[in-house]
């Protein structure tokens, strides 16, 4: 499958003021009790009150209430009331999912506060249509909304307020790719919150911030970002914000591909959800990107289970965006494991949903998999139909990574149909558009680094009128110390003393931050070291296998092409004894060429990953003599036995293709190595956790040498067998990867003159 676009990763930016769940039951009941006693004017925004008090508890409960307050507020001719219940009713109906209905209703209330002038309640509706265009992915819309609120909140002269909607026009210009604007944006909310000394709307803009990094694939600035914003949130004690820091660290970490470490981020903030019983419409997200680690670490079971966890969350809160969003991650896993129609009947979920809500992206994602899924079940006229759809909605709102995993899987389609000429357009515009994913991530970066100079160049502005600043103030002090020498020197020495005090506090800190500076490079030299070391040893094993390629094929391809030219070329003056002879020398030429070529294949398939480990209960009798029957030409051209003495009744647990290929590799090097009318021997023994398979031969055998080159790539053993075949050894590298994938072990015994007996393990 491809990586780029195919599931759904949740990001928890906090932006909005945190939601605590504790004392709700309580504020109820003392609403209830309010609602009893007030009179019918009151009870308005009481009624109000308890709508939004059910939001979290029963969404039909919280409709019904807003429905009391809006026929109150029009009984009694009241439009802030009848403004503030439209504003409920919209709310609940977004909630529910039916947005069309919730914007209705958000444009009747706005159109009511404009009317009485709610400045207030203006914001309020500005932010709720704002949320309906940002859901829709109408950014455009999105940004106006958020501007208006802004420039509202300039105007009322509402300092918090600016800094909220910067913070939210920062965001939604960091979706965009606008990075200088959003950086502006942020800057500006910090700034408010810094000099006000809210450490919450400090760190919500911090947290939002990383995120804006992470999207520019600035990892190392987001993560800094998450970190300061961490230490505000346990200051002011705010789980919420820990908990969404921590999931959006994971992240990071599931980019950068660090599973383990994303996967213990992931934990901590679930955790975290859990002991303090924040909504669980923060948990569910969190569940699903648990799910997806484990997807990724091929433990498809525990992936279910915390799938299936988040589908039940999503449910019951009426969430269909995350339910859609689960069940085509679950699509997925489901057409990995080769349940086609589970998967099947979870992307149709997925697709009615986002079908019902418009979200083209998600759809277009829905139909690239649903492709996917139909090449595998060899249905190529569906996966033609819904790959289209998938392209037409991506090419609009040019998606890339969907576009791409689009292109990937069309090749996949048309070589199924044979069609290799459209495979290899589609694969051409698959590359094409991973080179622009590439360039347009390489921009990213080239916006933050003028960010960066922009950002310093105003820094060193400030630094130079604040310099000046200080000449100034120093000649006035200057001035005033002629005339008041005593009252000057007092002023200083208590200046002075508040300086030393603030420089000692900096450097504590200071000394606080670079030692930790220290340790994260250190550990990040640590990793460059490994990374190098393994890059070395991936070079020099690409440099063995392309030395292998140059000189294994050679000999077969000389052969093929000398002898059939002469076959070509002297055909009727050539014996019929002669004739045969070039045939048969020309047929174990193009025998071993497969050979060579299926290895080399299957050596390299293990390289790059592409081979899956599909473990199951098998007869070992039956897959060793699937092993050993592609072998028997060769064998009985040298009149050799193969003999196999197996009990049919020992059952293994392991992929059967790959002990099929381990089996068929010793037993023709066997062959290889053994003398006309010699024998083989395949042979198992079952102990109490393993099987010991075995193949036995009384051929040449191997010498101590020789023997501790086996099993290595960096080591070409190209000894003759004993009817001069070749060997490159890659045979025995491709068993010991294969058994090593299968958690077992190989070993050799063997004696020049005496034959050799190579043994492995597989687990019952």
């Amino acid at each position: 499958m491809g990586n780029s676009a195919k599931y759904i990763v949740y990001a928890l930016i906090l932006i909005l003021l945190p939601f605590k769940a504790s004392g709700i039951e309580s504020d109820i009941d003392t609403l209830k009790r309010k609602l009893e006693e007030a009179s019918p004017p009151g009870k308005i925004s009481i009624l109000n009150e308890l709508s939004r008090e059910y939001w979290n508890i029963s969404l039909d409960q919280s409709a019904d209430y807003a429905n009391q307050a809006y026929e109150l507020a029009i009984s009694l001719g009241d439009k802030q009331g009848i403004a503030d219940a439209l504003n409920r009713l919209g709310n609940a109906a977004y909630l529910m999912a039916s947005y069309q209905e919730a914007h209705d209703y958000y444009m009747q209330s706005l159109s009511l506060r404009l009317e009485i002038g709610d400045t207030e309640g203006i914001l309020g509706s500005y932010n709720n249509l704002y949320l309906i265009y940002d859901f829709r992915g109408d950014r455009e819309q999105a940004l106006e909304y958020v501007e208006k609120a802004l420039d509202l909140s300039h105007s009322a002269g509402k300092l918090s307020e600016v800094a909220h909607y910067s913070n939210i026009l920062g965001s939604l210009r960091s979706d965009i790719h606008d990075f200088e604007a959003a950086e502006n944006n942020i800057n500006k909310a910090f700034e408010i919150y810094e000099s006000s000394g809210d450490k919450e709307g400090m760190a919500r803009t911090l947290n939002n911030q990383g995120s804006m990094y992470n999207r520019m694939s600035l990892y190392d600035q987001a993560q800094e970002c998450y970190f300061r914003a961490l230490e505000l949130f346990r200051e002011t004690g705010n789980m919420t914000g820990l908990a969404s820091v921590k999931n959006n660290i994971g992240i990071i970490h599931k980019q950068l591909n660090n599973n383990n470490i994303a996967l213990d981020y992931f934990n901590l903030s679930l955790q975290l959800y859990q002991e303090h019983e924040i909504i669980r419409s923060s948990v569910a997200p969190l569940l699903n990107n648990i799910g997806i680690i484990w997807y990724e670490k091929g433990n498809h079971e525990t992936a279910l289970d915390y799938y299936n966890r988040a589908l039940d969350t999503y449910e019951s809160i009426n969430s269909v965006r995350g339910v859609a969003t689960v069940t085509h991650n679950i699509g997925i896993l489901h057409t990995n494991m080769g349940n086609y129609q589970q998967a099947m009947r979870a992307y149709r979920r997925s697709v009615e949903i986002n079908e019902g809500t418009g979200d083209i992206y998600r759809l277009a994602n829905n139909y690239n998999n649903l492709g996917e899924l139909y090449i595998y079940m060899k249905q190529y006229d569906s996966a033609r139909i819904s790959l289209d759809r998938s392209l037409e909605m991506a090419l609009g709102l040019d998606a890339r990574n969907i576009i791409s995993e689009n292109y990937l899987f069309q090749s996949k389609l048309f070589s199924s149909l044979s069609d290799y000429d459209n495979a290899l357009r589609c694969y051409e515009e698959y590359d094409a558009y991973r080179d622009s994913i590439f360039s347009l991530e390489s921009g990213n970066k080239i916006a933050e680094l003028q960010i960066r100079n922009k950002r310093q160049n105003l820094i060193t502005e400030t630094e130079l009128l604040q310099k000046n600043n200080e000449i100034q103030i120093l000649e006035i002090r200057k001035q005033n110390t002629i005339l008041l020498y005593l009252g000057g020197m007092a002023l200083i020495i208590t200046i002075f003393v508040i300086v030393m005090l603030r420089i000692y506090r900096y450097r504590k800190s200071l000394n606080k931050e670079l030692k930790e500076k220290s340790m994260q490079l250190a550990i990040a030299n640590k990793e460059l070291v490994e990374t190098e070391n393994n890059l070395q040893k991936l070079n020099s094993t690409k440099d063995k296998f392309f030395s292998i390629i140059a000189h294994d094929l050679k000999n077969p391809f000389n052969a093929l092409l000398g002898f059939s030219e002469t076959l070509n070329r002297d055909y009727k003056d050539l014996s019929r004894k002669k004739i045969h002879t070039y045939i048969e020398i020309i047929n174990k030429s193009a025998t071993d060429l497969y050979q060579l070529l299926e290895n080399l294949l299957e050596w390299s398939k293990s390289q790059t990953g592409n081979i899956k480990y599909n473990p199951e209960k098998f007869s070992l009798a039956e897959i060793a003599a699937n092993g050993i029957n592609p072998v028997m030409v060769n064998a009985e051209r040298k009149m050799i036995t193969i003999r196999t003495e197996i009990d049919p009744k020992i059952k293994a647990y392991a992929d059967k293709n790959i002990i099929t290929t381990v089996i068929r590799n010793l037993v023709n090097n066997a062959v290889k190595f053994t003398y006309h009318k010699g024998e083989i021997i395949v042979s198992a023994r079952e102990g109490t956790e393993n099987i010991e398979l075995s193949v036995s031969d009384n051929g040449i055998g191997i010498g101590p040498v020789e023997q501790k080159k086996l099993f290595s790539l960096h080591h070409n053993i190209t000894t003759a067998g004993t009817n001069d075949e070749k060997g490159t050894g890659l045979g025995l590298v491709l068993c010991k990867e294969f058994v090593s994938k299968s958690g077992g072990e190989i070993w050799l015994k063997s004696e020049k003159g005496k034959g050799s007996t190579f043994t492995f393990t597989i687990p019952k």
